[in-house]
């Protein structure tokens, strides 16, 4: 069926969250925005479907928009208008890290970017800003040659994990639930890849290369209580997702005796606290992990954004292999 909107300007917009992701989505035809005097437009060509993206769409995230809200966390595009005071040139590609990327135009102010270089593919820059930025922020200070924990290892961002770890010389014992994705999480980068289970702790204590110094729990619930148990003594648990439940569940004996520290990770929080010398840095070495093609993540399917509420649905396909792509011409 043809889209009205296939020749004009589209947004989506979250107007109903539920546990139908894709009943809590409209598409309309998007107004030109205004360009600001200091910012840019930016055709807005790729933007990844994010697990928080559900989160909001659903109701679980702690942000809590006026609805309607703009829906999307992350993309790259190129830009089509400069107002006077900007320092960006027309045809410049951005990668976005915020703002409500599920649409076609994004009036930004110059800072909201971060600037590409010409060739880059902007599909990949597309997801540069998410999963690449929460395992820089993760890492950072974790000494080389240290043991890590990783769960939900088969993920576009555990792969990322895996890739830093590399460049960084990180051990990495990765964690999954389907022994199907064995062969291919040892492939991407983990020394020791195991099948999550009751007795993980002992597993990871028989099998890791060393102590396990940080953990890395996208899961939530009782994978949390599993990965604490495999930490070593004063270590650290990351929580960072909400995979599988909205509680975190741990061991009572464990968290007084065992000094194993658990927090939390906001990447929306740990990048406004960043300089911007930091967000700098960091954006040069993802750019090089990038060019160096270890950064690149599986695309499993693209669909126009007018086509989210079908994109949503194969996001929450079961033994999905790769990112979904909402695109634009």
């Amino acid at each position: 069926m043809t889209s009205p909107l296939l020749d004009v300007p589209s947004e989506v917009l979250c107007v109903a969250p539920g546990d139908d992701v894709a009943a809590a989505v409209a598409v309309q035809a998007q107004s030109a925005p205004a360009c600001p005097e200091a910012g840019i437009v930016v055709a807005v060509r790729a933007r990844p479907i994010n697990p928080a993206d559900l989160l909001l769409l659903n109701g679980r995230h702690v942000f809590r928009p006026t609805l309607p809200a703009h829906v999307g966390i992350e993309g790259a595009g190129v830009i089509v208008e400069v107002g006077a005071r900007s320092r960006h040139a027309i045809g410049t590609k951005v990668a976005i890290p915020s703002g409500g990327t599920w649409r076609d135009r994004m009036a930004i102010q110059d800072d909201g970017v971060l600037v590409l270089p010409g060739d880059v593919d902007l599909e990949q820059a597309a997801m540069l800003c998410v999963n690449p930025f929460t395992v820089i922020g993760m890492l950072e200070g974790v000494v080389a040659g240290s043991t890590i924990l990783v769960n939900a290892a088969s993920s576009a961002l555990s792969r990322v994990v895996m890739a830093v770890a590399r460049r960084r010389s990180l051990r990495v014992v990765g964690v999954v639930r389907d022994a199907r994705a064995l062969d291919a999480v040892r492939a991407a980068g983990s020394e020791v890849v195991l099948v999550d289970g009751p007795d993980l702790a002992d597993r990871v204590r028989a099998a890791a290369p060393g102590p396990v110094v940080l953990g890395l729990d996208a899961v939530a619930g009782a994978a949390s209580g599993r990965m604490f148990d495999a930490m070593a003594d004063g270590g650290t648990l990351i929580v960072y997702g909400l995979m599988s439940s909205n509680t975190v569940e741990l061991p009572a004996a464990g968290v007084v005796f065992r000094d194993v520290h658990v927090r939390g990770f906001s990447r929306l929080r740990a990048y406004a606290a960043m300089s911007k010398a930091r967000r700098e840095e960091i954006t040069a070495e993802l750019l090089a992990l990038l060019a160096e093609g270890l950064l690149e993540s599986a695309i499993e399917a693209r669909y126009p954004l007018h086509e989210v509420k079908a994109a949503l649905a194969h996001q929450q396909r079961p033994g999905r292999m790769g990112k979904i792509l909402l695109v634009s011409p």
